[in-house]
């Protein structure tokens, strides 16, 4: 729910939205976020994977934001200039925005608003926005995919150490993440121990993530 300060902002059915959002993560499409005149997540300090198909935005970014290869070396990372800009924004516009990185398209920060949660960091301009997100709900079913998925979150966070630590559960995008994929497991009020519900949990996003 947004705070006392916040003036609502619609995100839309909650069901077509997770749909949309376990398609995204699917990489089955990209985002489609009801942004408005917000530039939130370009303006908040956000290093940026960049892809191997990131093909020109590795070839535009200026190297003094190269901050160097990510896992394997098949990827790079995009830094921020001081005030925490993306370097392709200009005039509060994306200079690449038809090319931008994949991490971008992906990005939706409903997905907080969903969980339960705002993102790590002092991000104040999207801390507000999650806040402000309302979303309406067309049936009793949505309502209990969404309590479901705040369930979710909340267990993540409390059981984080729990996690493989491939998981990155202790970060709320991670913990954000893990409930929109594995929220069916508390879709009822579960008394199981906790180690059981990391297993069952775990199992469900190895089954998401084989789907893509």
């Amino acid at each position: 729910m947004p705070d006392a300060d916040a003036q609502p902002v619609d995100a839309g059915p909650f069901g077509k939205w997770l749909a949309a959002m376990r398609a995204v993560l699917r990489g089955e499409r990209d985002a489609d976020v009801p942004c408005g005149n917000c530039i939130g997540c370009c303006v908040s300090s956000y290093p940026i994977p960049l892809r191997p198909e990131d093909v020109r935005a590795r070839a535009e970014v200026p190297e003094a934001f190269l901050l160097g290869r990510t896992g394997s070396g098949e990827r790079w990372l995009m830094g921020f200039r001081e005030d925490g800009r993306c370097p392709f924004m200009n005039e509060r516009k994306c200079g690449i925005y038809a090319d931008r990185p994949q991490t971008c398209r992906d990005y939706d920060c409903r997905i907080y608003a969903a969980a339960g949660l705002v993102p790590d960091g002092e991000r104040p301009v999207i801390e507000q926005r999650v806040r402000e997100w309302v979303f309406t709900f067309e049936s009793d079913a949505q309502r209990a995919e969404a309590a479901a998925v705040r369930r979710a979150a909340r267990f993540v966070r409390a059981n984080a150490a729990l996690f493989p630590a491939s998981v990155r559960a202790g970060s709320a995008t991670a913990a954000a993440v893990l409930a929109v994929k594995a929220y069916p497991v508390f879709m009822a009020e579960v008394a199981a121990p906790p180690e059981q519900l990391v297993r069952r949990m775990l199992e469900l996003v190895r089954e998401f993530d084989a789907a893509q």
